[in-house]
């Protein structure tokens, strides 16, 4: 799918997103402990610097400014902000111990869900809504 070009670096991103949740969703299938384990590890080594990252990109970029906005776009952003929350302390729960196949199961399906509403519904909306301005201010931050 085309996107304008302040979304790029975004959606490049999510297509990561989507990978790491597939390998979560698979991993934990396998129900292996050891291999959970080793991918919570993985996650909790890469999440502030790759998606914890992202998530605030996003958040001052998109959601400060769909905060202020009525209709769809507004419940999107509060949603979003929502998911970036229970992932953040999904991540903080591994870091804690928590590495079971149950953790990463849940992690890998709300980070996928999550990243497919951003690239089907959340960027559609910013693209048709935000101004030439805002657009830019999102290509400059990412």
């Amino acid at each position: 799918m085309k996107r304008h070009q302040a979304l790029t670096n975004l959606s490049r991103e999510h297509h990561q997103s989507l990978r790491l949740a597939k390998k979560c969703i698979d991993t934990a299938a396998r129900a292996v402990p050891e291999h959970c384990q080793a991918l919570c590890e993985e996650i909790v080594s890469s999440f502030d610097q790759e998606w914890d990252r992202h998530f605030h990109n996003e958040e001052i970029t998109i959601f400060d400014i769909t905060a202020g906005m009525d209709g769809k776009i507004h419940e999107l952003g509060l949603q979003l902000t929502e998911e970036h929350e229970r992932m953040r302390d999904m991540a903080r729960r591994m870091s804690d111990g928590d590495t079971s196949c149950a953790i990463l199961e849940q992690f890998g399906v709300l980070l996928r869900d999550h990243t497919r509403m951003e690239e089907r519904e959340l960027f559609p909306l910013v693209e048709q809504t935000f101004s030439a301005g805002q657009m830019e201010t999102i290509g400059t931050r990412t």
